[in-house]
C-alpha cells in the first residue's frame, strides 16, 4: 500500500532481545513495500537490549545526527551489585565478584530514597564517559565489540554526555534497577556500573530496555506481530512523519524563496514569510512552503539560513 506522505517517514519499531538492530533494519527493507529509498536506525540497541529502534525510509535516514542530537533517551536498567563481567552484561562468565562484608551488610541495607539521592548528586548534569569495550562505536570502521571478540581492546576517549534524570526504581538486593534519562552517546552499561562504583561496590547489567527517544516510546511501538511481512502494509498507520517525530519550530517561504532553497541557494532569513520559534530545539527549523510541506531542515545563524538537511537531494 502505497502511503500519501512523500516526505520521509520513521518507523517506532520494538527491537526484541537477542536479535541485532540490523537484522530488524534487514527484515523491514525485505518486507516494506517498494519505492520508499534508503533504510537505515537512528541509534544501535545492543542484541541483548530491547525496546524502541527508530528506523527511517524515504530519505529519513538523513536525520539520523539531529535525531541524536536533540532528542534526549530513557532507558529503564536491571542490574547486579557485587558483579563485573567483562561485557557489562551478563551475557557471559562474571570476571570479578565483591565478597565484602560491606556489601553483604552495608550496602545490602540501602534504602531507594539514599540510593536516588546519593547518585543524583553525583552523576545528573555533565558527565565525562568513554565507549565500552563491548559497544557499537567504531574505530577504523570496525565496532569496538567486534575489536575485544578479537582480543583487542581499543580505549578511545572520554566524551562529554548529559544525565537528565535519574529514578531508583526498585531495590531488591542485589538487584537494582534505574530509569535513566540520558543524552545520545551515553552508554548505560557503563552509566550503571559507574553508579555501583559510587556505591562502594561493582555492577553488571542482568537486561536493558530503551523505553523512549523523544516522543517515540514503548506505549506505541510497533510489535514484532505488526512488523511488514512482505504484504500490503499499512504505511499511514505505522509511519510517523519527521516533524511529528522533531517537533520544530517552522521557518516559512512563498513559491519564489521555496524553490530558490530547494535549489541550494542561501537565504537570507529576513525573506521568510514567517518564523515560528516554538519547538523542541532553540537552534533547528523545518524549512517549509506557504502549505507547509516540508523542504529541510536547518539553523539561523548571522541572520542566514543554514541548509542542514534538504529533500530535494534525496
Amino acid at each position: 500500500m502505497k502511503s500519501k506522505y512523500q516526505s520521509p517517514l520513521i518507523f517506532n519499531v520494538f527491537k526484541p532481545p537477542r536479535m541485532s538492530s540490523y537484522d530488524v533494519v534487514r527484515h523491514y527493507k525485505r518486507n516494506l513495500p517498494k519505492g520508499f529509498g534508503k533504510i537505515g536506525h537512528f541509534g544501535t540497541l545492543d542484541p541483548f537490549a530491547s525496546g524502541v529502534l527508530m528506523i527511517g525510509v524515504n530519505g529519513a535516514a538523513k536525520l539520523n545526527d539531529f535525531i541524536h542530537e536533540i532528542l534526549p533517551k530513557t532507558y529503564l536498567a536491571i542490574g547486579k551489585l557485587g558483579v563485573e563481567t567483562d561485557t557489562g552484561d551478563l551475557t557471559v562468565e562474571p570476571s570479578q565478584l565483591d565478597d565484602s562484608e560491606y556489601l553483604k551488610k552495608e550496602i545490602s541495607q540501602f534504602s531507594i530514597p539514599f540510593i536516588q539521592d546519593f547518585i543524583e548528586k553525583r552523576f545528573i548534569g555533565e558527565y565525562m564517559q568513554a565507549p565500552h569495550k563491548y559497544s557499537a562505536a567504531k574505530f577504523e570502521g570496525k565496532a569496538l565489540h567486534k575489536w575485544a571478540r578479537e582480543g583487542v581492546e581499543i580505549k578511545k576517549d572520554q566524551k562529554k554526555r548529559f544525565i537528565h534524570k535519574i529514578e531508583v526504581v526498585k531495590y531488591n538486593f542485589p538487584y537494582l534497577t534505574i530509569r535513566f534519562e540520558v543524552s545520545s552517546g551515553t552508554y548505560i552499561r557503563t552509566l550503571f556500573s559507574d553508579c555501583a562504583n559510587s556505591l562502594g561496590t561493582i555492577g553488571t547489567l542482568v537486561s536493558l530496555v530503551r523505553e523512549k527517544v523523544g516522543g517515540c516510546t514503548d506505549k506505541n511501538y510497533i510489535k514484532k506481530s505488526n512488523w511488514p511481512d512482505g504484504e500490503d502494509w499499512d504505511l499511514d498507520q505505522f509511519g510517523q512523519k519527521v516533524d511529528d517525530v522533531l517537533a520544530l519550530g517552522s521557518i516559512l517561504f512563498a513559491e519564489k524563496e521555496a524553490k530558490l532553497y530547494s535549489n541550494g541557494v542561501v537565504l537570507k532569513s529576513d525573506r521568510a514569510q514567517s518564523i515560528e520559534k516554538e519547538g523542541i530545539s532553540k537552534e533547528y527549523y523545518w524549512v517549509r512552503d506557504l502549505e507547509r510541506n516540508i523542504l529541510g531542515l536547518a539553523k539561523i545563524e548571522d541572520g542566514v539560513v543554514k541548509v542542514k538537511f534538504n529533500l530535494s537531494s534525496n
